[in-house]
């Protein structure tokens, strides 16, 4: 776990260097409605952004031979993305505000197994992902936006670690200035 974090905090600062001049914007605040939450997108870089956020996951158990449980839980995100094609956007006349664009990210969520309201618990107390991802990210001039990313990720709770695909789709609105 150490040597990931080293890793991490190296690709990040490679990446802060090499940049100067920015193509994202300076910030994001975003209200997701997929999952009910709210993310904040800092740019760092001149195409590298660092993207946080709370969410809630809604959850449902039931059928005809027992009760129907449900419960919301908790979740955090964070990702380190590079934006991959803002100079061409930006050469063909497309719209880049609003870190509309396509982008590699280093992607990490964790989710309690707890559920803050209902009567639905996880076996595990806690479910951790991380991966590496690719993702698509657009902003409307009125501040609508949607984003899809997906990739090879490591799933851990208390009792498995496995391997598999991380898939992440996002819907909502900007607030305020995009950039």
């Amino acid at each position: 776990m150490r040597k990931c974090l080293l890793y991490f905090f190296l690709l990040c600062a490679a990446l802060l260097a090499a940049q100067s001049g920015k193509n994202v914007a300076p910030q994001l605040f975003k209200v997701n409605a997929l999952a009910p939450g709210v993310s904040y997108e800092l740019g760092v870089g001149r195409n590298t952004t660092l993207d946080f956020g709370l969410f809630f996951g809604f959850a449902a158990r039931g059928g005809s031979d027992r009760d129907t449980e449900f419960g919301l839980f908790p979740g955090f995100t964070g990702e380190l993305r590079y934006f991959t094609n803002m100079e061409r956007r930006k050469s063909k006349g497309k719209y880049i505000a609003g870190n509309s664009g396509n982008y590699i990210a280093l992607a990490n969520q964790f989710q309690s197994g707890n559920s803050l309201i209902g009567n639905l618990d996880f076996n595990s107390n806690y479910y951790y992902n991380l991966g590496v991802v690719y993702g698509i990210q657009r902003t409307r001039k009125k501040g609508f936006y949607w984003g899809i990313s997906f990739g090879p990720g490591l799933f851990k709770d208390e009792f498995d670690t496995d391997f598999g695909l991380m898939l992440n789709a996002r819907l909502g609105w900007v607030i305020g200035k995009r950039g």
